[in-house]
């Protein structure tokens, strides 16, 4: 984003009552801003050996060391009040400065290059299951509000991993920890003590996590908390990390600076600041600090505060050339979206300051749940992207709105057994398509009896497998099956051929034990393009399938039951009135049900009665 050349701006106030850009007016406060982050669990977080180094390799291992800093909130009032939300410089006498983002690579030793920090919008109904996929747990209905989560929770469930773990447990609890370090350091919400779970998709892919630029996300909700704190009416939480602005405010102007550092921390430099929460002599009040920076000059900042730092102990992914650092972008995290423009504060680095150009002027948008800030913001992004020499990719992980929903209790086990059993009936219906390939390369191949015998036994699994229903499902089954239980007009289904226990059934190779035998698919578990696998005597069914119904009665008459004890008390009473003849060779007596069929084959056509017998 190139600068317009526009003649150096007024010191008029606006028509509309804001600050003219250029402006050295300030807004005065009227109570002491509460920074929002909360680190202190951070420290009493157990990490293995292997976990950190997981978090070291992700870039953002730094954040760790600034944890229990200690936040002069007299001076981080006093110094909000300079900022202006027009240019997101804080202004001097005669002068501008802000934090860019050669600071945050310095101060905090994360990344400032990279993808822009954004993924898919999620709504509130996503966090379950978002969690679920990335931590394996999901949080309950008093862990979670407006779709963020309590940091508490985080900390309780992964702080320490159980005894033994799991690959999966070790990779929960980092992204865990991951999740609970970024949103305590560089991204507190105005709910203290709540992350939201969006950054989970950037953190899935533990090689991928450097490739962020994670420093200019920070710095965008640093200029987004500076500049909601210089609203009229706006709350006294802070939001952005209050750690980054109190290094930087120590580093540049002395005159702030604690009677004691540490001397021997280079990297990050908020190290030299950290005196884990103790307190370092007398503060000041608000009064004293806007005294002090309204009489401050050229000659009391250090325009080159890193000019002791080592290049050989920076990390490469804190490295970021000068004319990335010095020009004019758009810092994109999600829905916040803020101008950054160094050549209004060139002296930062070691430059000349000229002509102050214009800011363009922007929107600065709220959080949306159905909101795809990546397609609002496409431009910037793609000018950020050119700008720091990478191309946008999409994330590989799943996608958020897509992951199955669950219900809160006993959920991470369910889950894990439906996923399972999902795939592994995929898996056999995909080795059931395979199976006619395989039958006809190992026909007619000599095997050992024993391979043969496991080809068999595999086929006749992988054939005869049905996939597990569904709790719901099961019950629906059960319903039905008990009401036609209750249905007294409902007769059982008499079993087929194929379905007759005491038919022969083909051994396979068990005929040949110990020898060589050829492979041969059983006629048995055979399937040809999909069709129902016919069993035995079935081949002879298959023949007279086209035969018409009363032509093939006989097939079941021998396999069907001729006691007495089968029939119904009425239909053996009318039997032994009638007379007839009880016999099962090539007659079949039967009830008002086959009336019409008698009719077809009585010798008349007509006048048939029940009792009647059938000639075949």
């Amino acid at each position: 984003m190139n600068p317009t050349a526009h003649d150096q701006t007024t010191q008029q106030q606006k028509p509309n009552g804001r600050r003219a850009v250029g402006s050295s007016q300030t807004w005065t406060r009227y109570g002491v801003l509460l920074p929002s982050q909360q680190t202190r669990k951070l420290k009493e977080w157990i990490l293995t050996d292997e976990q950190q180094q997981v978090v070291n390799a992700s870039g953002l291992g730094h954040l760790a060391l600034t944890t229990g800093f200690t936040i002069d909130r007299s001076l981080l009032t006093a110094f909000c009040e300079r900022w202006n939300n027009e240019t997101n410089t804080a202004h001097f006498m005669g002068f501008e400065m802000a934090p860019s983002l050669r600071d945050v690579s310095y101060i905090l030793g994360i990344p400032v290059t990279g993808h822009v920090v954004t993924a898919e919008p999620i709504g509130d109904e996503a966090v379950n299951r978002m969690c679920l996929h990335y931590l394996g747990e999901s949080p309950g209905s008093g862990e979670q509000l407006c779709g963020l989560i309590r940091l508490t929770w985080l900390y309780r469930k992964f702080h320490q991993l159980p005894e033994n773990p799991t690959i999966n447990d070790i990779a929960f609890s980092t992204r865990a920890y991951l999740l609970y370090l970024v949103g305590s350091t560089l991204f507190p919400d105005t709910m203290r003590g709540f992350v939201s779970p969006r950054y989970l998709p950037l953190l899935g892919d533990f090689r991928k996590i450097h490739e962020y630029a994670w420093g200019a996300a920070a710095l965008a909700h640093l200029y987004r908390g500076l500049s909601v704190a210089v609203t009229p009416n706006a709350t006294t939480q802070f939001l952005g990390s209050a750690t980054l602005l109190m290094a930087w405010i120590y580093e540049y102007i002395p005159l702030t600076q604690p009677q004691q550092k540490n001397q021997n921390t280079l990297l990050p430099r908020a190290c030299r600041w950290n005196f884990g929460g103790t307190t370092r002599g007398q503060r000041k009040k608000v009064m004293e600090w806007r005294k002090d920076f309204e009489q401050l000059q050229l000659s009391d900042v250090n325009w080159n505060p890193y000019k002791d730092i080592n290049p050989a102990i920076v990390p490469g992914y804190c490295i970021a050339a000068d004319n990335i650092c010095h020009s004019r972008t758009w810092l994109i995290s999600f829905n916040i979206k803020e101008v950054y423009v160094p050549d209004r504060f060139n002296r930062q680095f070691g430059r000349e300051q000229g002509r102050l150009y214009q800011v363009p002027m922007w929107a600065r948008r709220t959080w949306s749940k159905g909101k795809d800030w990546r397609v609002e913001y496409a431009r910037e992004i793609d000018d950020f992207h050119q700008l720091v020499g990478c191309r946008f990719i999409p994330s590989t992980g799943a996608n958020i709105n897509s992951l199955p929903s669950e219900s809160i209790a006993g959920q991470s086990s369910t889950r894990c057994s439906r996923n399972a059993s999902q795939n592994f009936s995929m898996m056999v219906e995909d080795l059931k398509n395979d199976l006619p390939v395989i039958d006809r390369y190992l026909e007619g191949q000599v095997l050992p009896v024993e391979v043969a015998s496991f080809l068999e036994r595999v086929s006749m699994m992988i054939k005869t497998y049905s996939p597990p229903q569904s709790n719901e499902r099961k019950d629906e089954a059960a319903q039905s099956k008990n009401v036609r239980a209750k249905n007294p007009r409902k007769r059982a289904r008499k079993p087929l051929v194929s379905e007759d226990p005491s038919s022969p059934q083909d051994c396979g190779v068990d005929r040949y034990a110990g020898a060589l035998v050829p492979y041969q698919a059983s006629k048995c578990d055979r399937v040809l393009d999909g069709t129902v696998p016919l069993l035995n005597r079935g081949e002879a069914l298959k023949e007279n399938e086209v035969m018409d119904p009363w032509q093939m009665s006989h097939l079941t008459a021998e396999s069907s039951s001729s006691g007495d004890s089968s029939l119904p008390e009425s239909r053996r009473r009318r039997c032994e009135e009638s007379g007839a003849p009880r016999s099962n060779q090539g007659v079949r007596r039967s009830g008002r049900m086959c009336v019409q069929l008698k009719m077809l084959k009585h010798r008349d056509g007509v006048g048939a009665e029940e009792t009647n017998p059938i000639f075949l």
